[in-house]
This record gives C-alpha cells, sequence and structure tokens, in this order.
C-alpha cells in the first residue's frame, strides 16, 4: 500500500500539481504586455517541455520510460506555440448569450450560451493537444523510416484540408445562427465582429483537424499509448476551457469587482493544460516493462538528442527573452513597435550565434551510438536556467506594481515559482546517481 501511495504520488499527484503550476504561470503572462499570441505559447511550451523531459529522463542511456526524450523540449515549444497561431475573443460574449456583430457600436443579437461552451471545447482540444501528437513523435518504438513520416505528416494536413474544404462548403455547420444570419455573414462592413468570428472559427477548426489527422495516423498503426497520451491531453484541455467559461461568469459573481479577470482566465487555461499533460504523464508515461524496454531498444541517436534538446531551449528561451522584454520596455518605456525592432537587431543576432555555438560544439564533440555514459549530466542546470529565465520575464512584465492588482500576480507568481522549484528538487534528489 505504501508503494502504491508513492507511484500515485510521484506519477500523478506531483507531475499534475508541477505542469499546473508552470501553466498558470506561463499562461498568464500568455496575455500580458510583449507576448500573446503565438510568442506567447511558445514561452508556455517550452516551459512545460523541459519540465516534461526532466522528471520523465533518468541518468544514463537506459530510460525506463518511453516519452524521456531531450527533444520533447523542441516538440512542445513548437506544437504548443503552434496551436497560439489563433484567436478566441468572439466566443466569450456567447457564454452571456451575446454573439457580437459590432462591439464598438454594442451591436449583438441573442445566442444560446451552449455555443460557448462548444467553441471552447473545439478550441481546446488542439490547443494543448498539437503539443501531445509531436510529444508522441519522440516516443517512437521502433525505428521509423522517411516514408511513415511522410504519411504522417500526410494524414494530419491531409485532415486539416478536409475540414477546411468541409468549413467552406457547410457554413450553416461551423458558423453560429447562419441560417439566420446569412445577410449580416456576408457584409461584414456592417458587421466587423462577424468577419473575425469566421476568422477565429476557421482556425480552429483548420486546427482541430491537423489534431485528429495526427490521431487518426496513431490509430491506424495502432499505436495505443501514442492514442492515449494525445487524447487525454485534448479531452481534458477541451473539457477544462470549456469548464473555465472564459471567466465571464466572474462579473456576476463578483459585481464590484475591479480586477484583471482576462488574466485569471489565462492562468485558469494553463492550469488546465497543465492538468491535462499531468494526468496523460500517469497514463501514458508509466515505467515500462521488460518486454517494452527491449522492444524500444537504445532509442535515438544521442548526439541528435542533444541537439533537440539544446534547439528547442534556444528557440524557446530566445524568443521569450526578446518578447520578455519587449513587454517590459512597453509597459514602463513606451513604444512597443520600436523596442520590439531594437530588440530584433540584438537578440536575433544572438540567437544565429547561439545555434552556430550548438552546431560546433556537436560536431566536435559527438557522442557513440550506442552511448553508456549519461547523455545529459547538467540536466538539473538546463532545468533551473529554463525556471530562473521565465520567471525573471513573469515578474519584469508584472506592472506597474504600484497597481495593487498587478502586485497580486506578481506575488501568485512568486508561490507558483515556489511550488515548482520545490517539486524540481524533489524529483532531482530522487534520481539515481550515475557513475
Amino acid at each position: 500500500m505504501v508503494n502504491r501511495q508513492r507511484d500515485l504520488a510521484h506519477e500523478l499527484l506531483l507531475p499534475t500539481l508541477l505542469f499546473a503550476s508552470l501553466g498558470g504561470m506561463t499562461w498568464a503572462v500568455r496575455g500580458c504586455s510583449g507576448f500573446g499570441g503565438q510568442m506567447g505559447c511558445i514561452f508556455a511550451g517550452v516551459t512545460l517541455g523541459t519540465a516534461w523531459w526532466f522528471i520523465a529522463r533518468e541518468p544514463g542511456s537506459q530510460q525506463t520510460r518511453r516519452y524521456a526524450s531531450g527533444w520533447i523540449i523542441l516538440a512542445l515549444t513548437v506544437g504548443i506555440g503552434m496551436a497560439g497561431a489563433r484567436g478566441w475573443m468572439q466566443w466569450p460574449s456567447f457564454f452571456n448569450g451575446r454573439l457580437m456583430t459590432d462591439a464598438p457600436a454594442g451591436k449583438f443579437v441573442p445566442i444560446p450560451r451552449i455555443y460557448g461552451f462548444i467553441w471552447l471545447f473545439i478550441a481546446g482540444m488542439p490547443w494543448a493537444g498539437l503539443g501531445a501528437c509531436l510529444l508522441a513523435w519522440c516516443g517512437s518504438r521502433r525505428p521509423f523510416p522517411v516514408w511513415l513520416w511522410a504519411v504522417r505528416l500526410g494524414c494530419g494536413f491531409g485532415a486539416m484540408y478536409v475540414a477546411l474544404f468541409l468549413f467552406r462548403h457547410l457554413p450553416e455547420v461551423f458558423l453560429p445562427l447562419y441560417s439566420t444570419l446569412e445577410a449580416q455573414y456576408h457584409d461584414f462592413q456592417s458587421n466587423p465582429n462577424l468577419r473575425r468570428l469566421v476568422n477565429d472559427n476557421r482556425a480552429a477548426i483548420a486546427h482541430l483537424g491537423l489534431y485528429l489527422g495526427f490521431l487518426i495516423f496513431e490509430v491506424g498503426r495502432r499505436d495505443w499509448k501514442n492514442v492515449k497520451l494525445i487524447l487525454t491531453v485534448g479531452l481534458l484541455n477541451g473539457l477544462g476551457w470549456a469548464v473555465c467559461q472564459n471567466w465571464q461568469w466572474a462579473a456576476r459573481v463578483w459585481p464590484d469587482g475591479h480586477f484583471n479577470f482576462w488574466r485569471c482566465w489565462e492562468s485558469s487555461g494553463g492550469i488546465s493544460i497543465g492538468i491535462a499533460y499531468g494526468v496523460a504523464y500517469y497514463l501514458a508515461n508509466n515505467r515500462m516493462k521488460e518486454p517494452e524496454l527491449a522492444e524500444q531498444g537504445t532509442g535515438t541517436d544521442p548526439t541528435l538528442e542533444r541537439l533537440g534538446a539544446y534547439l528547442g531551449l534556444l528557440l524557446g528561451l530566445g524568443l521569450s527573452i526578446k518578447n520578455g522584454l519587449k513587454g517590459w520596455c512597453n509597459i514602463y518605456i513606451g513604444n512597443e513597435d520600436h523596442w520590439n525592432s531594437v530588440l530584433w537587431k540584438i537578440v536575433g543576432p544572438l540567437m544565429v550565434l547561439g545555434l552556430l555555438a550548438i552546431l560546433v560544439r556537436i560536431w566536435r564533440r559527438p557522442l557513440p551510438k550506442p552511448f553508456a555514459g549519461d547523455v545529459f549530466p547538467h540536466a538539473y542546470h538546463l532545468v533551473w536556467l529554463m525556471l530562473l529565465i521565465q520567471n525573471v520575464i513573469a515578474q519584469l512584465i508584472t506592472g506597474p506594481l504600484t497597481a495593487w492588482s498587478e502586485m497580486a500576480f506578481s506575488i501568485y507568481y512568486l508561490l507558483l515559482f515556489f511550488i515548482s522549484a520545490v517539486i524540481f528538487y524533489h524529483y532531482h534528489i530522487l534520481k539515481p546517481r550515475f557513475t
């Protein structure tokens, strides 16, 4: 019983608390000055990817968990970042029974609240699920030929094409109240919010098609671990986002409250993503038994695995630093576009130099295959590098601290930092020392 409780704590409870803490911080930052969209999602992706990789991996060459590759950092950075290439601002009003047609003029038509739940679920599945798809690619049980990669990508992008084809030819299915608002949907000049709604719904359906296409490929291969991972993350986050309702209920619960409830929604959305990945970690990334270990083999090329981890950190942290500094400049100096241009001229070349340094290091110090040593002897240093950089950025773009709501979020981030730091240290202590 003690061992079972210990397993539950280390396989489910602590990973879920860790991912939820990191998700809560990074997604609150995602909607702040300097970030938003893809850049904000890259900020979250590199953080969650580094955390998953660190707690899953073991010192030494033999990994007992299927999803423990260094490529996971790059996979979640790109996957979650890619999911951020769309908006959601037209759906929250559905929870108030309003479909906005011209928000500045206060024009809307009544709409059942169920549409809000439907579209937040549709949005939430691929927003977290695309990262899970790419994460699943990092745990292939056997060599994966090039032609099969072509089929995998073809399934995803083919399904996305089908989704867009259906969206274009069946607008009454994908556009709320289309049968009664068809004339308004064809008059975007008088109904500018409907144009934004069409764009948001189209992007959400395209991402859902991509997600389902990748999922269908894994079902066709009967790779049930990948199916479990992808489905768990997508379904749980879709449900989580629908339940959160963009925090549109907050104004009714606290009618006199003057707080940044939208950032509360962003943070709770990140917590939902973290919980989804925590449950998926428990269900799909448990320690493999002897037959699975034998089938897993020696894993990927250790030199390429290092390359994947370093590229993920360079891309994710480099862009996070640039956007964090841009957000700080916008808050305390102003003229965000100017500072974005200035910072690109500084951070851009530094990232190129960093890439060259990584390539030279990998080329000059390749690891043999099979490699009997520890591919990442400084893994704990890398995870602390990520944690400190991301939390410093969170504090930089939270301000001015003279505003009590900003101070509240600053304290909130410190609390989440403490929780995640303690959990990282705990897993570090548990890991056996490789000799």
